[in-house]
C-alpha cells in the first residue's frame, strides 16, 4: 500500500510540478484546474483500486503537495501564489480518501456503472421511473452485473 501511494504521488506531485506550473505561467483563468483535476483523480483512481484504502489515497495527494513544493525552486515563485494549488491538491486528496472510505462501507457507489449517465442504467439496474428504494436497498442491488447481458432489455 505504501509503495503505491508513494509512487502514484510522486507521479501526481511532478505532473503539478511541472504541467500545473507551466500551466499557471499562461494565466488563463481554469486552465490548470480544468487540465489537473482529472490528472488527479486519475490518479487516486488508480491508487484506489490498488489498495481500496482511505489512507493511501490521501498520502498519494501529501506526496504530491509535498512535490509541488519543488516549484519554490523556480525563480520568481510567489509563496501566496503556490500555496493555492498546494490547498487544492490536499482538498483533493481529502475528497478522494473520504469517497473510498465511504464506497468501502457501502453508502456509495463505485465502479463501473455507478451513475447515470444520459442513456446509461442506474446503479443496480434501476429504471429511473421506478421508485428510488432504500439506500439499504440500493446497496442489496450493487452487487448485480453493472454490464447489461444481451437477451435483458
Amino acid at each position: 500500500m505504501l509503495a503505491r501511494a508513494l509512487f502514484w504521488g510522486s507521479v501526481w506531485g511532478l505532473a503539478e510540478a511541472t504541467l500545473g506550473h507551466l500551466l499557471h505561467l499562461a494565466r488563463v483563468p481554469g486552465l490548470p484546474g480544468l487540465v489537473m483535476v482529472p490528472v488527479a483523480v486519475a490518479v487516486m483512481g488508480r491508487v484506489a483500486v490498488r489498495s481500496r484504502s482511505a489512507g493511501a489515497v490521501f498520502l498519494a495527494g501529501v506526496v504530491a503537495a509535498s512535490l509541488k513544493l519543488l516549484d519554490l525552486f523556480v525563480p520568481g515563485t510567489d509563496v501566496l501564489a503556490l500555496s493555492r494549488p498546494i490547498q487544492a491538491i490536499l482538498l483533493e486528496a481529502l475528497a478522494g480518501a473520504v469517497w473510498i472510505k465511504l464506497a468501502n462501507t457501502g453508502l456509495v457507489p463505485l465502479g463501473p456503472g455507478s451513475f447515470e449517465i444520459k442513456g446509461l442504467p442506474l446503479p443496480g439496474g434501476l429504471d429511473p421511473g421506478e421508485d428510488c428504494p432504500s439506500p439499504a436497498g440500493l446497496i442489496k442491488n450493487r452487487k448485480r452485473s453493472h454490464f447489461p447481458r444481451a437477451g435483458r432489455p
